[in-house]
């Protein structure tokens, strides 16, 4: 009787246990799949053992299970058969070898300095076989490797769309470009229709400005756009602060390229900032330096009429500037005062105060800019608060029984207010208490006054053909000289810097003086001005004495500027098209970089004087 063999367990062994994780690890090795170069024998004292795991191997690799008492070992899926093909091949005898190195990779010590000596002949004949075994993969085997020849030839479809599409990127960019160089960045969006639309320029007056020949009509949609970008821009030119400021700093360095310093640009700079430094000039004080006016020509630019939010309903007889803002005020027979802000492009009406009882005549800003003095033919006149906004009335002077204060002129120290009354007095009147001061008299008529600059003296002028020098603070007479020829004067101007003296007459002649006429009583004139030939009603100097401005309301048209260093008339405006009428009231803004014009049909004309870059 035979014994009974028991079978034999089948006990997982640690080598495969170790087969499945290197599985998983390769899964996790997907993405980076690297050629195999070469396989090194593992060496193994336990020959029996490298055999069991080949077998295991193969039998892993046919799908056959190895059951475990304890934990049964469960089948590989189709993705991890197909991840074992790609990386190792379809090979069985590469697949059994390479997993009969698994778990040998810690081996003791003098293995591992085995390994480390590398063998050139071993490892060239290695490479041999590794070749012969590629070569042996076949098409499978193909999958682990591939040759860079370079781009092959692209066939003639193919490359005649990507030469159109070429041309068309090419296209777009030139269109942008264009567009980038019109508007200055991107545009966010544009009509292809535009360059399809045709606009005549003779159709309409207003467009015929934006011809570049006579003979020219028909443009289409793209050129008539450039055409009004270019036309309002010298309207309303971009203003200095509004450039940025590495656009000024390159220019500068542009500038200076061709200078022959020889220092470079970084110590320039620190030159000039150690310059800036070593004095608080620049800062706390404004230039006073003088850009000296061409007498040939003066470049001035028609905008938006100052009053264009409320016109005047009558003559528009006072129109003046705030001193310390662009405020305008207008006032005339329509008992209206109106109060403008002035930017040139709409002129918004900030505020109209309507007198019931008084066509104004005349109305002024104070010295400081708080309150506005009006009056008529009236025995009162009125002040206005700006700051309150109060309108009070003064019952007339103390003292005098005039009929009429409706002329006036205020003192720029804001001390005095001068009324030209009857008989020759001229009447001043303190602001503060609106009370009456003293009387200045002198022969004949007063038909105007003009204040020095500092407020320390008055002239006057009248029907005896003299002008009157008179000291305020003791109400006397200095100086008195003749106008040269005689011409019964109207009007009188005194320019900011004191230096010049206008006196203009009912001839339309215009006499200009040095300061040479307060030291004689015959003083010669530097030149007349003979451009008018009506009545002079109106003059005024801007605020740098380079520019005299006369006017008659005697005629239509009559204005002209005077360019004072020369003594010359500007020949180029206003020309014979130049919508003036009867001008009956002027002024320039403080800084002279708008001249305002009032005339018979309400409106104020507002131009830009571009020679002066502030208002």
């Amino acid at each position: 009787m035979t014994p009974k063999t028991k079978k034999p367990k089948v006990v997982a062994s640690s080598n495969v246990l170790k087969k499945q994780a290197t599985l998983q690890q390769a899964k996790r090795v997907q993405a980076d799949v690297r050629p195999i170069t070469h396989i090194s024998e593992p060496r193994s004292n336990n020959k029996r053992g490298s055999n069991n795991a080949s077998k295991d191997s193969k039998r892993h690799i046919n799908n056959n299970n190895v059951s475990n008492d304890s934990e049964p070992i469960r089948l590989k899926e189709k993705s991890e058969i197909e991840l074992e093909n790609l990386v190792f091949g379809d090979n069985e005898d590469l697949v059994g070898e390479t997993f009969s190195k698994i778990g040998h990779e810690l081996s003791s010590d003098e293995e591992i300095d085995e390994r480390d000596e590398f063998d050139y002949d071993t490892e060239e004949d290695n490479m041999n076989s590794l070749d012969k075994g590629s070569n042996e993969l076949g098409d499978d085997g193909s999958d682990l490797f591939f040759m860079d020849t370079g781009p092959s030839p692209l066939p003639k479809e193919a490359k005649e769309e990507l030469e159109e599409e070429m041309s068309e990127n090419d296209g777009k960019k030139s269109e942008e470009s264009r567009l980038i160089a019109i508007y200055g960045g991107k545009p966010a969006w544009v009509d292809a229709d535009d360059k399809t639309l045709s606009i005549s320029l003779k159709a309409v007056n207003r467009l015929k400005k934006l011809r570049k020949e006579e003979s020219e009509d028909v443009i289409n949609g793209v050129d008539y756009e450039q055409r009004l970008r270019k036309q309002f821009q010298k309207v309303y030119p971009i203003p200095n602060w509004v450039e940025p400021e590495e656009s000024k700093k390159r220019r500068r360095r542009t500038t200076g390229a061709d200078s022959d310093s020889d220092f470079s640009d970084v110590e320039e700079q620190q030159q000039e900032d150690h310059s800036l430094l070593k004095s608080s000039k620049g800062y706390l004080e404004k230039s006073t330096k003088l850009r000296i006016l061409s007498p040939e020509s003066i470049l001035v630019t028609r905008v938006k009429n100052a009053n264009q939010m409320g016109y005047s309903k009558a003559v528009v007889q006072s129109v003046e500037f705030h001193p310390n803002s662009q405020m305008l005020l207008t006032a005339g027979f329509d008992r209206t005062l109106r109060l403008f802000q002035i930017d040139g492009k709409l002129n918004q009406l900030m505020q109209s105060i309507f007198y019931k009882d008084m066509p104004i005549y005349k109305a002024a800003f104070s010295a400081n800019g708080n309150a506005i003095v009006a009056s008529g033919r009236r025995k009162y006149f009125y002040t206005y608060d700006i700051e309150a906004g109060k309108v009070e009335k003064s019952q007339g002077i103390y003292g005098r029984r005039e009929k009429s204060l409706e002329k006036f002129s205020l003192s720029p120290c804001g001390k005095w207010t001068a009324f030209l009354g009857r008989d020759g007095y001229i009447i001043l009147v303190s602001n503060q208490t609106k009370q009456w001061i003293k009387n200045l008299k002198m022969n004949g008529n007063v038909r105007s006054v003009a204040w020095s600059s500092d407020g320390m003296y008055l002239y006057s002028v009248g029907g005896d053909t003299e002008i009157y020098q008179w000291e305020i603070s003791s109400g006397k007479c200095l100086h008195r000289f003749m106008d040269e020829g005689g011409f019964k004067p109207t009007c009188v101007a005194v320019s900011p810097n004191n230096q010049y003296w206008a006196v203009g007459s009912r001839s339309g002649i215009v006499n200009v003086y040095d300061r040479s006429c307060l030291s004689t009583h015959k003083p010669k004139s530097l030149r007349a001005i003979g451009n008018l030939t009506t009545s002079i009603h109106t003059m005024r100097f801007n605020h740098d004495s380079q520019i005299l401005a006369i006017s008659s309301k005697s005629r239509k048209d009559q204005l002209k500027l005077v360019h004072i260093p020369s003594l010359k008339v500007f020949p180029n405006w206003p020309t014979s098209g130049t919508p003036l009428s009867y001008v009956t009231s002027l002024t320039f803004s403080p800084k002279s970089g708008y001249l305002a014009v009032g005339n018979d049909r309400g409106k104020v004309l507002l131009y830009r004087l571009n020679h002066y870059s502030s208002a």
